[in-house]
């Protein structure tokens, strides 16, 4: 017969199950210190993805303020953060893209326009001359819509003229002096303004400048985006939206 008292038998029942218990509770603690440490590769990872992709972004940012502008004169400000400006001549690359969404005019005219100053479709004048040319990056990229077309495009650098800029191979892309004008522009940043912004922005152009003692001297919009949509953070991108005036 057993010696042991009642005590130690219920202790030694008891064992394998303390002994259970306490590899269940270290399991949870190693299962806890795994999911921890995932959690800061995982929070690690995503900030350096954020760093990286706003590191791209301001690097995009830096270059596109470092690109030629078309120079104006600002003639007066208006409620609203409205500006009317006085621009001289200058010389665009445009494509024309007729019945088409904006979005869908924008990609095509962008592309369009990109071939030609790169080098890819132009030929370069001269009876003797051969090949093409590329043509200095500038901004903004320009949008006059109306209600039956859309043009894109380019500023070409102010060293550049009709004479001296080679001629466009692809058939929507044309060479255009634009006259000296003045223009009524709002200015925000974002995302590239959709048809409903534009259209948003044109009016409160409109009610402003009536009050101003100015009229529209077009129905054509200008849309001119300064920096890239997809490298540069939204909250970077400069954006504008304008109409042609006159004095009323």
């Amino acid at each position: 017969a057993s010696t042991r008292a009642p005590r130690e038998d219920a202790v030694a029942c008891q064992a394998p199950l303390l002994r259970h218990t306490h590899a269940a509770a270290r399991s949870r603690r190693g299962s806890a210190s795994r999911n921890m440490m995932l959690q800061r590769i995982l929070v690690g990872v995503a900030s350096a993805l954020v760093s990286l992709r706003y590191g791209v972004g301001i690097y995009a940012w830096r270059l596109s303020e470092g690109l030629e502008k078309p120079k104006y004169e600002t003639v007066e400000r208006l409620p609203g953060g409205i500006e009317i400006r006085s621009y001289p001549s200058y010389v665009v690359a445009e494509a024309t893209m007729r019945g088409k969404t904006m979005s869908k005019a924008t990609g095509n005219g962008f592309r369009a326009c990109a071939g030609y100053i790169f080098g890819g479709k132009n030929r370069v004048r001269g009876v003797f001359a051969k090949g093409s040319r590329s043509m200095a990056m500038t901004a903004p990229v320009r949008m006059e819509t109306s209600d039956t077309q859309t043009k894109v495009s380019f500023v070409m650098a102010r060293n550049e003229s009709l004479s001296t800029l080679p001629t466009p191979t692809d058939a929507i892309v044309n060479l255009r002096q634009i006259k000296a004008h003045t223009a009524a522009f709002v200015t925000f940043s974002g995302k590239p303004p959709s048809e409903a912004r534009v259209a948003k922005e044109r009016l409160r152009i409109e009610k402003a400048l009536v009050d101003a003692g100015y009229a529209p001297a077009s129905s054509e919009t200008l849309t001119y985006g300064y920096h890239d949509p997809f490298a540069t953070p939204n909250l970077l991108r400069r954006n504008e939206v304008g109409v042609y005036v006159t004095k009323a």
